[in-house]
């Protein structure tokens, strides 16, 4: 096999769900554990706008695009690292579903009222605009970055 084919050899044999399922679970509950442990740490229940939520979502976005920047460069990646990381520890880490119920609260009507004591002190609809537009662009800015970054980690270019 010439050296220019390598990589669609490796792209071809994924790893044994028997392996990545167990290592996918383990980093999964270790996101998790390090997402309610800065949430400890830095609690929004007296916040007006959800400031750890948006910082690890962007910095879950910022290493995940690390990880996939790193791996698309460089085809010797173990085939079980980026489902471990990305799947297991960034997607548990990372939170969109705070964002949507951290935004509840602000509909009209009060019909997520309940959601306020749950979350933050309720900003008007315009913050949770203003947050929702800077979740999304800026987390997917942080991936972007991250990718580029890790490109270039291993000398890579973009595509």
């Amino acid at each position: 096999m010439s050296e220019a084919e390598a990589p669609l050899a490796h792209a071809a044999s994924p790893p044994p769900l028997r392996l990545i399922i167990p290592l996918v679970a383990v980093a999964g509950a270790l996101g998790a554990l390090a997402r309610v442990g800065l949430g400890e740490l830095v609690p929004e229940q007296a916040m007006k706008f959800p400031w750890t939520t948006l910082a690890v979502n962007a910095s879950g976005s910022l290493v995940l695009g690390l990880v996939v920047g790193m791996a698309s460069v460089r085809p010797n990646t173990p085939r079980w690292l980026v489902p471990t990381l990305g799947t297991g520890f960034l997607s548990a880490y990372t939170t969109f579903s705070t964002v949507i119920i951290g935004v509840m609260p602000s509909f009209p009507g009060g019909a997520f009222d309940e959601l306020t004591g749950l979350t933050y002190l309720s900003p008007g609809a315009a913050e949770m605009a203003a947050y929702l537009v800077i979740s999304v662009l800026g987390c997917t800015a942080a991936a972007a970055a991250g990718v580029v970054m890790g490109r270039s980690i291993l000398g890579g270019t973009a595509e």
